[in-house]
């Protein structure tokens, strides 16, 4: 394990010793008498590992930490110390310092001390890559979602206006070309299975820029009063438009709930859950939405009679890219997107969101949000206030 140390006294015979022994572990040492040669080599170096005395004749420990700090946030600090105190231990380790050393020092206690300090300096690295490249990925999907959208929507649109153009051909077509009007027919069925597709595209785009949007802390609300019952029923009544094949009923179980919330994304939150209660329900099957008042919360509680998830899978369905074992034996669309960002949506507005299933039986969500006027609704109204700048 190499590394680049940087040892600091302005004791001679401790610089050669501290030197000497961990050169003989293979480490590349500099050394400086003073203070000011020190803060030099750290402005133009990059060290794993600093090793200062505490008291220095033109300065203290303390201003090499300053410059350590200041130079490399990431570089481990050590300070020696002739002062045996546990004082003297607390404000070193208070000014930023890893660890400290008592001179003079045990030569098995330095060479741990400096590997553990190069162990961590090496750690600090990888967590920082990690970071990079998790805002690089963040920013893939920001700009890839964006770039899509257009041709998304060109397709789409295309798509559409040919439809209706052949559609009112269709409609002159004479009546003794029967292939004419069938090859109009073929085309307008092609062509709306590619509006159909690019529907299904341009979802999944959505559904990675809301992705990149959560993580990096910018998924744009617009609070509002909000009926929950009202809600629910408009986004039932589109779904059951949408898809006849099964049977979709509300229970509103009383007046509707007001809460205090973004009506766009909280449609999209139970857009979401009844979509996949149906892909997961067999065809006709019933689901079921309730929505009750319960303490400080409205609760919106989405039931079906599908295939289930195993209790193991319960806790892991709301991650990111998650697929059960049972959705992908079936082949069962999805990437695994909805439920991860319709947990973010929910936490925003403060709310809780759990699922409870018994396997080949039923499965229920449950969505939980603070209801307008209480402390925590009041705190949603707060925070969207100071996200938008606007003082409360």
């Amino acid at each position: 394990m190499n590394g680049r140390v940087l040892v600091v006294d302005d004791e001679e015979n401790v610089l050669i010793t501290i030197e000497a022994i961990l050169k003989m572990d293979g480490y590349e040492i500099d050394t400086s008498l003073t203070g000011e040669h020190a803060i030099e080599l750290i402005r133009q170096n990059d060290y794993d590992v600093v090793l200062t005395d505490l008291r220095l004749e033109d300065m203290s420990g303390q201003d090499i930490l300053a410059a350590v700090r200041e130079a490399s946030p990431a570089t481990v600090s050590v300070m020696l110390t002739g002062y045996a105190s546990l004082d003297t231990a607390l404000a070193a380790l208070r000014e930023g310092a890893y660890d400290y050393l008592i001179k003079p020092s045990d030569p098995e206690e330095l060479r741990a001390t400096v590997r553990r300090g190069l162990e961590r300096r090496q750690l600090l690295r990888r967590i920082t890559r990690l970071e990079e490249l998790d805002e690089l990925k963040s920013q893939f999907l920001s700009i890839a979602s964006h770039e899509l959208r257009t041709p998304i929507t060109a397709v789409s649109g295309f798509a559409q206006l040919a439809v209706r153009s052949l559609e009112e051909r269709l409609k002159t077509a004479p009546p003794e070309d029967p292939d004419w009007r069938k090859d109009l027919e073929r085309l307008v069925r092609q062509l709306n299975v590619i509006q159909d597709q690019s529907i299904k595209l341009g979802r999944l785009v959505r559904e990675l820029l809301d992705v990149s949007r959560i993580q990096s802390g910018r998924l744009e609300f617009r609070i509002a009063p909000v009926n929950v019952v009202d809600l629910v029923r408009e986004v039932t009544e589109q779904m059951r438009l949408a898809t006849p094949a099964h049977t979709l009923t509300v229970d509103p179980n009383g007046d509707g709930p007001m809460i205090s919330g973004d009506r766009d994304h909280l449609e999209q939150v139970v857009g979401n859950l009844l979509d996949n209660a149906m892909k997961y329900s067999p065809a006709g099957g019933d689901v079921k939405i309730t929505v009750t008042r319960e303490g400080d919360e409205a609760h919106i509680v989405i039931a079906d009679k599908g295939i289930g998830i195993p209790p193991d899978q319960l806790s892991k369905v709301f991650d990111l890219f998650y697929r059960t074992a049972e959705a992908e034996s079936r082949r069962t669309p999805g990437l695994g997107l909805g439920l991860y960002i319709t947990r973010g949506i929910v936490e925003r507005h403060g709310g809780r969101i759990w699922m409870e299933s018994e396997p080949g039986k039923w499965t229920k969500a449950t969505v939980a949000l603070p209801l307008q006027g209480t402390p925590a609704g009041k705190k949603v109204e707060r925070d969207e206030a100071l996200t938008q700048g606007v003082a409360d």
